[in-house]
């Protein structure tokens, strides 16, 4: 009788500390992880995988890298390549492949909404920065070693992706709290407040 007490005492401790156990790191604020909240999520992200991210602005080596990036946030389908931009096709000086743009790869695939959605890979983003200031505001979302471009859907879905816009406007504002980096062109700035 008295080992049947003890046995059931014993078992009990055991539930209780693996009920205990759970949860510990969450519920004490210990860090489980880079991401300090465990299962790799930044305080603050709103269940977000903030960590998976790479620190600083992205990278997309080639054409299928780009595309993957962009679809794994919004909608890009029927991706086909366009050496230049079909809008301004007379213009010498319009968005294109080649030395003067800077840009290696040029294609564009369409949202949602059927609105085109430009993928750029460049390979002189100084010469880019350079011509997209004198062509003026066009909603450059700018990685590492590539730009997109699109409509509001697009820009919306791509907020938080590491990607920064490229504002080489005066007038615009960009408010406090976002980021502000020095472009590699005069004039502009690259930043995550997507207007």
């Amino acid at each position: 009788m008295r080992t049947r007490g003890v046995v059931t005492v014993v078992a009990a401790v055991l539930a209780l500390t693996a009920v205990g156990g759970c949860g510990d790191d969450e519920d004490s604020g210990g860090s489980t992880g880079a991401g300090g909240g465990g299962y790799g999520q930044s305080a603050g992200s709103g269940g977000r995988l903030m960590d998976t991210e790479p620190q600083g602005r992205p990278s997309a080596p080639t054409m299928a890298d780009i595309e993957a990036f962009v679809s794994a946030r919004t909608t890009c389908t029927d991706l086909h390549m366009e050496d230049r931009d079909s809008d301004h096709e007379d213009d010498p000086e319009a968005e294109s492949t080649g030395k003067l743009w800077g840009i290696k790869e040029r294609a564009v695939c369409w949202d949602a909404k059927r609105m085109g959605v430009t993928l750029m890979s460049v390979d002189d983003m100084k010469s880019f920065q350079t011509q997209a200031r004198q062509r003026g505001p066009a909603g450059y979302l700018v990685g590492e070693d590539f730009v997109v471009t699109g409509g509001p859907t697009t820009r919306a879905d791509l907020r938080g992706s590491g990607l920064l816009a490229l504002v080489c406007d005066p007038e615009t504002e960009i408010p406090s709290g976002y980021t502000k980096e020095k472009g590699l062109v005069d004039g502009c700035t690259l930043t995550d407040f997507f207007s």
